[in-house]
């Protein structure tokens, strides 16, 4: 009987990855799979996790949210093992942009995918800040886009809503940032309201921000919104960046590259994959086919 490892992250969105794990525990072993929990009980705790595996796991599956998968990635690849194991995903997180990209927010539908043997070799951002690198899952954001989050993450326990209430707020400050940002090679001192690169199509709370993009092409998607924009423009980004037609504004640009790096000369905020740090400098490329993700 293969063994899987449950990593369960119980504080992820709306605290249910815990009971989502007992309702499909019986479904795991009844496959011939011997499901083994693993239960994230503090900031690092994923990381200790990882380290302490036993040889004899066939696959990893993870019960949260984008952050919880950062982790789990993230501690792979730093011990060499992103390529040991197949992935799966539990969408059980507050946005959960990796499975809506895969169209499997049904907690069977993703079950089903978790237990399968259909995987794709999908790609990561590695971001290089000043003083470490991390990879991303999904998005590197900066400008509105990090102080967004910021926001957001305050306001935690209104659920998924809150990234929709941040929004509205740093809609109504309109705070435009500058910084050289170097595309493909090509440096420019540009300004904007923000910028983002995705690896996903999705982010937040089934934002569609990259529509032509995905984790399967080798490239990343950037999008940014310029520094010309009205309160009432910027507030059209943020009602068409949930179907995509947010790339079609005249004031909105999307092209997809290999590389670029943001530096505005100062100490400031990114968001990668939800999480904030602090950095003056982020310099992103392509991990292409960099792990097994269960489709």
């Amino acid at each position: 009987m293969k063994k899987i490892a449950c990593i369960v992250n119980p504080v992820s969105g709306l605290k249910k990855s815990l009971k989502v794990y007992y309702e499909v525990e019986n479904e795991i072993n009844q496959r011939n799979f011997k499901p083994i929990l693993f239960l994230s009980k503090y900031a690092g705790h994923v990381e200790k996790i990882i380290e302490s595996l036993p040889n004899d796991i066939d696959r990893i599956l993870i019960f949260g949210g984008d952050g919880s998968i950062n982790d789990v990635l993230n501690k792979l690849f730093e011990i060499d093992k992103l390529e040991k194991y197949k992935i799966g995903i539990m969408p059980t997180g507050s946005g959960n942009s990796v499975m809506h990209d895969l169209g499997l927010l049904k907690i069977k539908d993703a079950l089903d995918a978790a237990l399968g043997q259909n995987f794709k070799k999908a790609d990561l951002n590695n971001v290089k800040f000043d003083s470490f690198n991390r990879l991303s899952v999904s998005v590197l954001g900066w400008g509105m886009f990090s102080y967004g989050n910021i926001r957001a993450e305050k306001l935690r326990w209104l659920g998924p809503i809150r990234y929709d209430v941040a929004s509205i707020i740093t809609l109504i400050e309109k705070k435009m940032h500058t910084a050289r940002i170097t595309i493909d090679n090509v440096e420019k001192k540009r300004t904007c309201a923000f910028i983002v690169g995705c690896n996903s199509i999705h982010t937040g709370k089934g934002m569609k921000v990259a529509p032509k993009g995905g984790f399967f092409d080798g490239k990343m998607d950037l999008v940014l919104v310029n520094e010309n924009i009205s309160r009432l423009q910027i507030a059209k980004v943020f009602k068409k960046v949930y179907d995509g037609s947010h790339i079609e504004l005249p004031y909105v640009s999307s092209i997809q590259v290999k590389t670029f790096c943001i530096d505005p000369g100062y100490k400031t905020f990114y968001n990668i994959d939800g999480d904030i740090v602090e950095s003056q400098v982020a310099s992103v490329d392509i991990l292409p086919k960099a792990f097994k993700l269960l489709i």
